[in-house]
């Protein structure tokens, strides 16, 4: 099955260059290859996160639930990004959040409780770590001040300059659902850009 893995592994080395040929087998060996079909959860609402994923293939929203019940989606997961839910994993605590496909898709599923001691034996893999750790963080901050911009057109054009990979592989619903807005409203927004 190793030769099936080198073509997403070396766009993962391209993206962590730091970690060596010997920690990327560990993590191998670690690892197991999933196929996730449109609509299945990667990590349901309520319950407790054990794993974390690299995307080998396929699209994910990160989502929540809002006071009245409709969904909001806070982060996607593209191509080589990872999927986690920490806060949940560290606090021991039910996930706030739903980690849900949105097309069929293959991941690189690890056990956070087998990966986590190798931090001590493996600085690449914790620098690793935290660059994963800082890049959500960029995320979740570009996410609030897209929230921050006033209208809908203003979030949209913002997509569309600095995320066109969103634009291009998310249905227009789920675009909406992560600029806060209503569906007609991205549409207006959609039609004043191409004008």
């Amino acid at each position: 099955m190793k030769h099936e893995l080198s073509d997403w592994y070396e766009r993962l080395k391209k993206k962590y260059p730091k970690v060596t040929e010997a920690e990327w087998t560990l993590l191998d060996h670690l690892a197991t290859v999933k196929n996730i079909r449109k609509g299945d959860s990667f990590l349901k609402h309520g319950k407790v996160a054990r794993y974390c994923a690299f995307v080998i293939s396929g699209t994910f929203k990160f989502s929540i639930q809002d006071g009245e019940g409709n969904e909001k989606i806070i982060r996607f997961g593209l191509l080589n990004d990872f999927l986690a839910n920490c806060e949940s994993y560290n606090k021991k605590a039910p996930s706030a959040v739903s980690i849900t496909a949105l097309e069929d898709a293959v991941i690189l599923k690890i056990n956070i409780k087998k990966l986590q001691p190798l931090y001590d034996l493996h600085l690449n893999l914790l620098h690793v770590n935290l660059d994963l750790y800082r890049e959500i963080s960029e995320q979740q901050s570009e996410h609030q001040h897209i929230l921050s911009l006033k209208s809908p057109l203003c979030r949209y054009r913002y997509l569309l300059e600095r995320r066109p990979l969103i634009i291009q592989k998310v249905t227009l619903t789920n675009i909406a659902k992560y600029l806060y807005i209503s569906r007609e409203a991205l549409s207006r927004a959609r039609l004043s850009v191409s004008k």
